[in-house]
């Protein structure tokens, strides 16, 4: 499976003949209780309730159609993997490190990222309302069709990090710089900011946008 570099991010470096493997989760528990790193494979379909993949290491693997309830991922390390249809619903995964990753069409709701690095990543029509993005790292990153809203995306830092078609009503972004992001096409009604509204300053907005925004600042637009 060929994932392509798309504006201008390094895509997952992937084997051409992966190994699949149907006991997924089995096979993510052998991995964490000998504390190696999974490598080269496919898991599809697995199912895992309430389970610890404490520091869970993996580099060139696909996940497709597998289903995390309430577990932990704490510190894990995604090398060049995909996660495709996955369910990560109110799932830990704070402090994590995601490189060359793609996340497409993953359900995240409630889950918690705080402290994550992403890079070169991209994140596509994925539900990610209620989540926990704060204090989030994001290099050269792609944010595209996500719903985030009512999330958390406090102090978190954006370099070369792309939104595109996003809601994000009610997302709090206090102490988090909107400069250089384009936030056009995307949803941004009852954003929680800092008194300030200091996070604005160099976002980039169309008109209805503008009018809406200006509420938070007590500008009457007619």
């Amino acid at each position: 499976m060929a994932y392509e570099k798309k504006n201008m991010i390094q895509a997952p470096i992937l084997s051409g003949q992966p190994e699949i493997r149907e006991d997924g989760i089995s096979f993510l528990r052998a991995c964490v209780s000998a504390d190696r790193q999974g490598e080269d494979c496919i898991l599809r379909g697995g199912r895992a309730s309430g389970e610890e993949f404490y520091k869970l290491s993996l580099k060139g693997v696909i996940l497709e159609n597998c289903v995390f309830m309430d577990c932990g991922f704490e510190k894990g390390s995604f090398v060049d993997v995909v996660f495709q249809n996955c369910d990560f619903s109110n799932c830990r995964l704070e402090d994590g490190f995601f490189n060359r990753c793609v996340l497409q069409s993953v359900k995240g709701v409630g889950a918690d990222f705080h402290e994550s690095l992403f890079r070169e990543v991209r994140v596509e029509e994925g539900l990610f309302s209620f989540a926990n993005f704060s204090g989030t790292r994001w290099e050269n990153a792609l944010l595209s069709g996500c719903d985030l809203q009512d999330g958390y995306m406090e102090e978190c830092g954006f370099k070369k990090t792309v939104f595109q078609s996003m809601k994000l009503n009610r997302v709090n972004f206090f102490h988090t710089s909107l400069k250089g992001i384009d936030l056009r096409g995307s949803e941004l009604e009852g954003l929680i900011l800092s008194e300030e509204r200091k996070e604005l300053k160099g976002a980039v907005v169309d008109l209805y946008q503008a009018a809406e925004l200006a509420r938070l600042l007590g500008i009457v637009v007619k």
